[in-house]
């Protein structure tokens, strides 16, 4: 399949990343999440990379030595062994490294699990206690760092696994005494009963429901702790501009906004208001 590009492509490639080197693949027909990430890729490389359609059939130019797939299907596509693969906005899924190819690098739609623990703090300073719901091995694995990460900031945190969504409301109603409740960015787990299930059980325990995404704070969670789709963007595109450089690259990278005013890296991830 020829490569589609997008308007912003058609300047002068500059700086380090030549034409072609790293390439992008997404829909075809791309939602706005999609093109906030691809607005980040775009922002952390100084140019817009070819981006091609995903589908069984891409075909990544024989120059291209770093693909980013944004998106589940994407990052399920089988590459070059020659490439580089960075995947971004694929909850629920878990690229693994290729036997005799490229590293992977897996970027993950949660803050750090310090940072995730200090925002958590910053929206809710008397925050002793928090609540991960979670489902896919991954989010167990980040819930569980999230637990470490808290005790030298005074946060008990409990990871609570979720075998079945249908047994989300009694997973609810036999948590202790919680300040926060938030679920993980699986897939399996965010859907509008479980969603619900957990706002009614927010409004009820007196508990601060946080939701997984910012663009679900407005269905009934106080903010959205997680970084932005553009922030996934631009971690994605840091992660494959330092791969084409030799850098050394991490298996797992998290976003994160670079301001140093924590509270308005809150506002910027969250796109909610949380004071007068």
């Amino acid at each position: 399949m020829r490569p589609w590009l997008l308007a912003a492509a058609l300047g002068l490639l500059a700086g380090a990343v030549r034409a072609g080197e790293i390439v992008v693949v997404m829909p075809e027909s791309p939602s706005a999440p999609y093109n906030e990430a691809l607005q980040g890729v775009c922002d952390a490389l100084g140019v817009c990379p070819p981006v091609l359609a995903a589908g069984e059939d891409v075909e990544i130019p024989a120059d291209a030595r770093v693909v980013i797939a944004l998106g589940g299907r994407a990052a399920r596509l089988s590459y070059p062994a020659r490439t580089v693969l960075v995947t971004a906005l694929s909850p629920g899924y878990e690229a693994r490294p290729r036997r005799a190819a490229g590293p992977v690098v897996r970027v993950r739609m949660t803050l750090s699990p310090d940072a995730f623990v200090r925002r958590l703090l910053a929206l809710k300073p008397e925050a002793k206690t928090a609540a991960l719901l979670w489902s896919e091995p991954a989010s167990g694995r980040f819930a569980a760092a999230v637990r470490t990460a808290g005790v030298p900031l005074g946060v008990t945190v409990t990871p609570v696994k979720v075998a079945d969504t249908a047994l989300v409301p009694a997973l609810l109603r036999s948590l202790p005494p919680t300040d926060a409740l938030w679920l993980a960015p699986d897939s399996a787990l965010v859907n509008p009963t479980t969603f619900a299930a957990a706002g009614e059980y927010a409004r009820h325990a007196g508990t601060t429901f946080f939701a997984p995404a910012p663009a679900l704070a407005a269905e009934g969670a106080v903010a959205g702790l997680a970084p932005d789709f553009h922030s996934s963007g631009l971690r994605a595109g840091t992660a494959a501009r330092d791969a084409l450089a030799g850098m050394p690259v991490a298996e797992d990278a998290f976003p994160s906004p670079e301001l140093s005013e924590p509270l308005v890296d809150i506002i910027a991830s969250t796109k909610t208001h949380i004071g007068p």
